[in-house]
């Protein structure tokens, strides 16, 4: 297929989906609640149509970011054709020449509304779908062969949207991660998730259990801080604390223990072992598994301690 068919067939397949309609997720809808004090759709369908001043542009560039359910569709055309920045242009044309219709429809059977997308918003769209993002061969002949089908695409997506340049280390580990983990767990993409935003914060990791485990350290001293603040508020009340020069710690502990707990298991799946912490912290070899089952029941053991 020539260049100017395969850029057509894209701008093809987006508008049909974008015909199809866009459903708006919780997080969207939040936003506008919470910028537009509760709109109804009447009422909405006023503020888009208000461009006196722009203020609706981030408005409108929200109801058509292209979520990882629009791109799950597109995943497979983009895998199977080699698409470059230079493309964007002539998918971008192809778009703008276009009256693109489509039927926004919102959570919890508040409605829909139709709405045409401006051409502005069009290389916005595009431009979040990082066509030209090349997927590393090895992790896309580990996901095909490690990953169950339903899991599959999602994950292509996670990696096409991710922002960090993975090393060849890196690259290596998400393979073994992929190989060894159950990836139709209820927390894979927990993990996963975890994994892309740490290879993001710290770039070109040599020693990644290391890393790990000084990430779950610092949730362990973390969670230690809230403890100790709860025992002093048992003595203590919060605004003699204060005078006293004690900073209440902002620290979910829930969601400190949750990091943790992905933290063993990405440990436990890949390496065999996590460390774990109590008033000294030492080194947990579990040697070869037997079943992926294996991680669950240790981390289960080490968070009923």
């Amino acid at each position: 297929m020539n260049t100017d068919d395969k850029c057509i067939l894209l701008a093809e397949r987006i508008v049909e989906i974008l015909r199809g309609g866009i459903h708006l997720n919780n997080d969207s809808m939040h936003f506008i609640d919470s910028t537009f004090s509760n709109p109804s759709i009447d009422e909405l369908k006023e503020i888009i149509a208000d461009n006196s001043d722009g203020d609706n542009d981030p408005l409108i560039e929200l109801i058509f970011f292209p979520d990882e359910s629009i791109q799950m569709r597109l995943e497979d055309l983009l895998q199977g054709h080699d698409y470059s920045k230079k493309d964007e242009k002539k998918i971008l044309d192809c778009l703008c020449s276009r009256k693109i219709e489509a039927a926004i429809h919102f959570p919890d059977n508040k409605g829909k509304l139709t709405l045409v997308m401006p051409q502005t918003v069009a290389g916005q769209f595009l431009s979040r779908l990082n066509i030209s993002k090349k997927l590393d061969k090895r992790l896309l002949a580990a996901i095909d062969a490690h990953v169950s089908e339903k899991s599959k695409t999602p994950v292509k997506v996670k990696l096409r949207n991710s922002t960090c340049e993975l090393s060849g280390n890196e690259v290596r580990f998400l393979c073994d991660f992929f190989k060894k983990t159950d990836t139709s767990g209820y927390d894979f993409f927990e993990c996963l998730d975890f994994i892309l935003s740490l290879f993001d914060e710290v770039k070109n990791i040599e020693d990644i259990f290391s890393v790990l485990m000084d990430k779950k350290r610092f949730s362990f001293k973390n969670l230690q801080m809230a403890e100790k603040f709860a025992e002093q508020l048992q003595t203590a009340n919060m605004e003699t604390m204060i005078l006293q020069g004690f900073r209440a710690p902002h620290i979910n502990i829930e969601n400190e223990k949750r990091k943790m707990e992905i933290i063993d298991k990405i440990s436990l799946s890949v390496f065999g072992k996590t460390d774990y912490f109590e008033k000294a912290h030492y080194s947990v070899d579990l040697g070869e598994y037997s079943s992926k089952e294996d991680a669950e029941k240790v981390i289960r053991l080490l968070f009923t301690k």
